[in-house]
Parts: C-alpha cells; sequence; structure tokens
C-alpha cells in the first residue's frame, strides 16, 4: 500500500510526469538544485515553535537511548583495540554514503534509506561503504592481491518500521569485513571464518559473556553437505575451540552467496542473536571479476552494551 502514496499524491495534484522528469530527464546536479531550493523554501516557512513541534514527533532524530555516554565510549575503544589487535584496521567513515550504497549492490530497498542531497544517502551499513573503499582503491591499482582485513565501530540510521520496541531507527553496529581475492581450495572463507569468529568471541567474552555459538547457514543453492560448509567448519574446529555447526539452508536468501553466519549468546537463560554476516558479492560486482571475495560481520554492539552493563 505504502508503494502507491507516491502515485496517489502525484495523481492528486495532477503531476502525472513530474516523478519521470525529475528522475530521468533532469541531470544529477539539476536535481540538487530544484531540491535544494524546494527545501530552503520550505525551511523559511518554519518557526522554532513548528520546528520543535516537528522534532517532538520525529523518531529519527532523537538523542540514542544511553545513560552513561563515558562508559559506553569507554568500552567501544577498549573494542577497537581488540579487534585492531586481531587485524582488522580500523576505519573512520563519512557519516553520508554515496546515493545507492545500500541498495545497487545489495537488496536493500533505498525507501528504507535515509536519501539525502548531494548525491549522497545517511550511513545505513558500513559493510557497503568500506565495499566501495575497497574496491576504489583497487581499480586505482594501490592495493596488491593479499586479503584486507577492515572495521568500523559507527552510528547507522534506518527508515524502516519495526515491530519491535526496543529497536530504535538509529543504533551502534560493529562491523568486521574481509576483502581479497580466490586463491583455491577455500583458503579465503575458511581463513577469514576462522578469523571473523575468533574476533567477535573475544567481544563478546570482554562484555562478560559465558555461553556463545555459532550457525553457518548454507545460501544460494549450498547446503550443509557441501564442500564449501563441510570444509571451512572443519577448519574452525581444527584451529579453535570454537561451538560451530551448520543449520538448515536458507535457498530464498538473495543477500548472502555461500553461507550466512549466525552468533547466538546466551545471557540470563535467553538466547539472543547478537551477529550476522556471510560471504557477499558486492566487490565482484564493482570490480566486475569473480576472482574478488569479500566476508561481512556485522554485531550489535549497542545491544551487546545493554545486556550486560
Amino acid at each position: 500500500m505504502k508503494k502507491d502514496i507516491g502515485a496517489h499524491i502525484i495523481s492528486k495534484l495532477d503531476l502525472q510526469d513530474i516523478d519521470k522528469i525529475l528522475a530521468d530527464e533532469l541531470s544529477g546536479s539539476e536535481l540538487n538544485t530544484v531540491l535544494l531550493d524546494v527545501f530552503n523554501r520550505r525551511v523559511q516557512q518554519e518557526t522554532p515553535s513548528s520546528l520543535l513541534q516537528k522534532y517532538e514527533s520525529n523518531k529519527l532524530v532523537k538523542p540514542a537511548p544511553l545513560e552513561d555516554v563515558l562508559d559506553y565510549k569507554e568500552n567501544e575503544l577498549r573494542t577497537y583495540k581488540l579487534i585492531a589487535s586481531k587485524g582488522f584496521k580500523p576505519v573512520e567513515l563519512s557519516p553520508v554514503a554515496q546515493l545507492g550504497t545500500s541498495s545497487v549492490i545489495a537488496t536493500v530497498d533505498q525507501k528504507k534509506v535515509l536519501t539525502a542531497l548531494r548525491n549522497t544517502e545517511v550511513q545505513a551499513d558500513p559493510t557497503n561503504a568500506i565495499a566501495l573503499h575497497y574496491a576504489a582503491l583497487k581499480k586505482k591499482g594501490e592495493l596488491d592481491n593479499k586479503t584486507y582485513n577492515y572495521s568500523n565501530i559507527s552510528r547507522v540510521i534506518r527508515t524502516q518500521v519495526f515491530d519491535n520496541p526496543n529497536f530504535t531507527p538509529h543504533f551502534i553496529v560493529l562491523a568486521l569485513i574481509s576483502c581479497g581475492r580466490d586463491t583455491g581450495s577455500f583458503t579465503f572463507e575458511k581463513e577469514e571464518l576462522l578469523k571473523h569468529l575468533t574476533t567477535s568471541y573475544e567481544i563478546c567474552k570482554s562484555f562478560g559473556v559465558d555461553k556463545i555459538y555459532y550457525e553457518i547457514i548454507p545460501c544460494k543453492g549450498y547446503d550443509c553437505q557441501s564442500p564449501l560448509i563441510t570444509e571451512t567448519i572443519s577448519y574452525v574446529r581444527e584451529k579453535s575451540s570454537l561451538e560451530v555447526a551448520a543449520v538448515k539452508p536458507q535457498h530464498d536468501n538473495n543477500y548472502y552467496q555461500g553461507f550466512r553466519i549466525k552468533q547466538q549468546i546466551v545471557i540470563g537463560g535467553n538466547t539472543i542473536e547478537i551477529a550476522d554476516g556471510g560471504l557477499l558479492d558486492w566487490t565482484q560486482q564493482l570490480l566486475t571479476n569473480k576472482k574478488e571475495r569479500m566476508m561481512t560481520f556485522g554485531l550489535g554492539i549497542q545491544v551487546l552494551y545493554h545486556l550486560t552493563k
């Protein structure tokens, strides 16, 4: 139903071609100029009273529910140092990303992203932004064919409606990203899975979590007996004492390629999914090279902090 609201408004105002003109017939700079003028004129109609009234009803702009910001930031810095010691280079991202970062190479609907002016969108997922960062450096010849590990902890915002009242539009996520080349025998997948799992395990242990386990979910035509799945899990088990197992495939998952990773923690008898990740083809798309490999892992560090403080 929400999909038809725009069409309804256009029909009501007798502007049947306005969306086509704005989307297809104006250049990016022309559209930006028009929208800047539109919003400038709208803002000039506001008063301090109307500004406050709109602030009170806008869930996207409220402060984060962090009672002790200093304590959280100390934990965040400690975590950054931990993941850096594991070889994940911290990257401080811009608060905005290139327009289309979340939807062009991934399967996210652009309407769930806070689209901005000047050909940008508000940062919604650091993994997409870092994929672009890696691909741009690789295209310019500034990187060789080894694997690069990046990390980021930042506040992101998403505009979809959540059923869970505990979910806020903006929240802090910790991202681990590995980008590199396929060298055969699932070497990238094995080594990076081990690195992501052992790092996320130590993060949760540092917050006082005792029970931690991982689920590997086959995707995109793979199942629990596929060599990709069996060999990567065997490698992790041989190199660590982590609890990891393959679970029922998600054949309808169009986001991850090969397998998806879920990290579960148990606190007070309750099992909570604290992290999600997997293999992606984003760098393959960006660099038009099937030999490129990418693995990501996103951990809800703000949720982890609230659960364990």
